[in-house]
């Protein structure tokens, strides 16, 4: 749990630029991109694409306070699924989590992107395109998961995948 929070804060942390230039909305309209941060603000996924992975099924969902670009598709109780997306981060940290740079260890995802590892013990794929990161956590385990476990990490690469596609 010390780890999630811990990966969790650095990629919060990562995410934040207070430097000189172009940003947020400015920088959105002058790109021609949606102005909205998050995969939930811009309706990339839906709680249907979600559906099936937790056993209860996903009730709202909401953006995570503090981290404008990460939302949560929630149950009634404990388990959800928090879905981050931070462009420009997704090389770097793929990276340190693919050579063990990170607290916990991870196995390499094909398939997904241009490079994603996956981390068991978390439930969380990260993965990478242009650039773009694509972290998706499932919280909860054993009986709150609809899917064997075996085949999380291919349902949330998929994911990251529709999301990859979107950008």
């Amino acid at each position: 749990m010390l780890a999630s929070g811990f990966a969790c804060a650095l990629l919060t942390a990562c995410s934040y630029h207070t430097g000189p230039g172009t940003t947020g909305h400015a920088a959105a309209v002058a790109s021609g991109t949606s102005t909205a941060n998050s995969a939930c603000e811009r309706h990339i996924l839906r709680p249907e694409d979600v559906a099936g992975i937790l056993s209860a099924p996903i009730t709202g969902t909401k953006p995570l306070p503090g981290d404008a670009q990460s939302c949560e598709f929630s149950t009634a109780s404990f388990p959800a699924i928090t879905v981050s997306v931070r462009p420009g981060l997704g090389r770097t940290t793929v990276e340190a989590w693919a050579t063990g740079k990170m607290p916990l260890t991870t196995s390499p995802l094909s398939g997904v992107g241009e490079a994603a590892v996956w981390q068991d013990s978390l439930h969380e794929v990260i993965a990478q395109k242009n650039a773009l990161l694509c972290d998706i956590q499932v919280r909860g385990g054993g009986s709150d998961l609809a899917l064997n476990s075996n085949a999380l990490p291919a349902a949330l690469g998929a994911l990251c995948n529709k999301i990859f596609a979107a950008y």
